[in-house]
């Protein structure tokens, strides 16, 4: 009689099988944690976007309601009478302390604006809540449920 046999036994085909499974295991991860990435990199792009589209506005307003060095008091810094909606700002100042809770199109993501006055010799970085200067800034904060805040100061001249 003829021992020898060609085949596999059943604990060969066994430690393949493990193997395989484990394999297939770490190569779902790897793609789980890559669409994880791809979303997280999606929604800092949005996020980014946005910050850019809010800078964009306050760029494209007048430094300050007064058209002279006489700028508005840093205690009534903020949105004038009459300007309901944000196609109404006609000024820097008119987007302090601004806040969207709800962004059309983009669930999730909420915006808030401060505004104030800066001193160039204090640093830029120092918001100056009770002197009149010639330079704004501007801090906005642009926010999601699971990404970090992402806030981005301009510091805006009145030209003068």
């Amino acid at each position: 009689m003829d021992n020898n046999r060609n085949g596999f036994t059943l604990v060969e085909v066994m430690v393949v099988l493990i193997i395989l499974a484990l394999s297939f295991t770490v190569f779902l991860q790897a793609l789980n944690t890559g669409k994880n990435v791809r979303v997280k990199s999606e929604l800092r792009t949005v996020q980014s976007v946005l910050l850019n589209s809010i800078q964009n506005q306050i760029r494209s307003r007048r430094f300050d309601e007064n058209s002279g060095p006489i700028w508005t008091n840093p205690g009534e810094l903020g949105i004038d009478d009459g300007e309901t909606t944000l196609t109404q700002f006609d000024d820097i100042d008119d987007f302090h302390l601004y806040t969207q809770e709800q962004i059309d199109d983009y669930s999730g993501f909420s915006i808030s604006v401060e505004v104030t006055y800066a001193d160039e010799q204090q640093g830029f970085n120092i918001p100056d809540h009770n002197a009149v200067t010639n330079f704004k800034r501007v801090s906005v904060t642009v926010s999601h449920g699971i990404l970090p805040d992402v806030t981005d100061i301009m510091i805006i001249s009145s030209g003068i």
